[in-house]
């Protein structure tokens, strides 16, 4: 058995790391159809926060809070960490405020379609030139984090 670094007491059955290491490589073939499913729920729910009653926003920012967790949760781990950033800054811009003005909705949009295209053109690893203009984003407007 390997010991994992740091941490002395844990035992891991090579076995059954080589059974989850197999496992995630068979998933992360599906990945991007996922994260188009999840990044056009994201685009759907925002797009209908405009029309949505100011009382009832906070459900709607919710229900897109979920979304985006769930997003940058997944994308690092299949290779786009870009996508997880982006999540992230969605997140974090959905937590800093319930009162989604329309300068937070406009940047939660921008976000979003930063997230689109991530996913459309498969922009794994920092996603090269375009991927590195995108995450220029995460700078303007202090929401992105590392």
């Amino acid at each position: 058995m390997t010991a994992v670094a740091g941490d002395d007491d844990l035992d891991v059955d090579p076995d059954a790391l080589a059974r989850a290491e197999a496992a995630l490589a068979a998933l992360s073939g599906d990945y991007l159809t996922w994260a188009r499913a999840d990044v056009s729920a994201l685009e759907a729910s925002l797009s209908s926060l405009r029309q949505t009653d100011p009382a009832r926003r906070p459900e709607v920012l919710a229900r897109s809070f979920a979304i985006a967790h769930d997003i940058k949760g997944q994308a690092a781990t299949f290779g786009y960490p870009l996508l997880t950033r982006l999540g992230n800054a969605v997140c974090r811009l959905i937590d800093g405020g319930s009162a989604a003005d329309a300068a937070q909705i406009g940047r939660l949009e921008l976000l979003t379609a930063a997230m689109s295209e991530v996913v459309a053109g498969g922009l794994a690893g920092d996603g090269g030139e375009r991927g590195r203009a995108l995450a220029a984003l995460l700078d303007e407007g202090g929401n992105g984090g590392a």
